[in-house]
């Protein structure tokens, strides 16, 4: 059976809690590659969290969802990896925990923030939708397409079509640039010799959530992806589905990693109903994640429950998470921090 990483502590809310992704990349990035994730993190924490203090954890999950949204290295809105067909298709859930409404968007194309899709859709009774139904929604509230596509993914994607991949089995080593792929390649990692056009260093992380709870317990969920990349053009991720993004009255979950592998195990629905048991939260994520592993699976998860507790578990090398809580206290994963964080 494989391993997995788990943490928890309790904080004092309010409190936003972010991810960037889960993956294998410790073989393939520097550490100040990681530190700046770390950094990059812990900003946005810092921008959901004052976005929190004004209007909620509601505005807090989708501040912060946004702002990764829009920066490019990560794989959801502008940063989004290609389909196999070349185009760029992505997908948003926002959950809430007072009233079980969960809102989302599927496979849209020229959209730069999903997630505000889901945050529209929230108070409709249609209020999950495909992309050709979010492409109207985005018409009928006058929102522009943006060409998601960057040099980096597009040349990414050019050379998955040249070798004939029907999958980009070697993401998170090629999104780790020319330097990573010799650090792969030393460190004994399987890697096609004739790999080419790689992204710089540093410039993929993953998927994105947030999750947060206000002072009076009220809890959100907002998730965010540009899928796995190369795939069928229309394959579903977990994200829009309460199997990716959930909340509920005790805690909201965000989950990132292999998607079909999140739906087969439903595993935020898992997290929830054990915690809805009587479980602690470090007692839901140790035995979903024990689950997990004899699943062979490779994800991760953050978490916060209406009582303050803020956790994380994974699967993979590594998974970026950061937190903010409303004494002040932050928290950068252990593969982002230095010794002094």
């Amino acid at each position: 059976m494989g391993r997995f990483e788990l943490y928890t502590e309790q904080l004092s809310a309010p409190a936003v809690v972010i991810h960037g992704g889960a993956g294998n990349y410790l073989e393939t990035t520097t550490e100040a590659d990681r530190l700046a994730r770390g950094r990059v993190l812990l900003d946005t924490a810092h921008g959901g969290m004052a976005n929190l203090g004004v209007e909620g954890p509601r505005a807090a999950v989708l501040a912060s969802v946004m702002i990764m949204e829009s920066d490019v290295r990560f794989n959801a809105g502008l940063g989004s990896k290609l389909q196999r067909d070349g185009m760029v298709r992505v997908s948003a859930a926002l959950m809430s925990g007072r009233d079980l409404r969960l809102s989302a968007v599927y496979n849209v194309g020229g959209c730069l923030h999903p997630s505000e899709l889901a945050n529209i859709l929230h108070t409709r009774g249609d209020r999950n939708l495909d992309g050709e139904g979010a492409a109207q929604l985005m018409h009928e509230m006058g929102i522009d397409t943006v060409d998601l596509r960057t040099p980096q993914t597009i040349e990414r994607w050019r050379s998955l079509i040249e070798k004939g991949e029907e999958a980009d089995m070697e993401g998170a080593i090629g999104d780790s640039g020319l330097g990573g792929l010799e650090r792969a390649r030393a460190a004994g990692l399987d890697v096609p010799e004739n790999m080419k056009d790689l992204p710089p260093e540093g410039e993929r992380y993953g998927t994105v959530g947030a999750v947060a709870v206000g002072e009076d317990g009220e809890l959100w969920a907002c998730t965010s992806t540009g899928g796995r990349g190369h795939e069928h053009p229309g394959r579903v991720s977990d994200t829009p589905t309460p199997a990716g993004t959930y909340a509920c009255s005790r805690v909201a979950i965000s989950a990132t990693g292999f998607g079909e592998q999140i739906m087969e195990l439903n595993v935020t629905g898992r997290i929830a109903t054990r915690i809805l048991d009587g479980k602690s939260l470090h007692e839901a994520l140790d035995q979903t994640f024990q689950e997990v592993v004899a699943h062979q699976g490779a994800l991760g998860v953050i978490a916060v429950t209406d009582d303050g507790w803020a956790g994380y578990a994974y699967s993979t090398d590594a998974c970026g998470v950061a937190w903010v809580d409303g004494a002040g206290s932050t928290h950068i994963d252990p593969h982002g921090r230095s010794e002094a964080d």
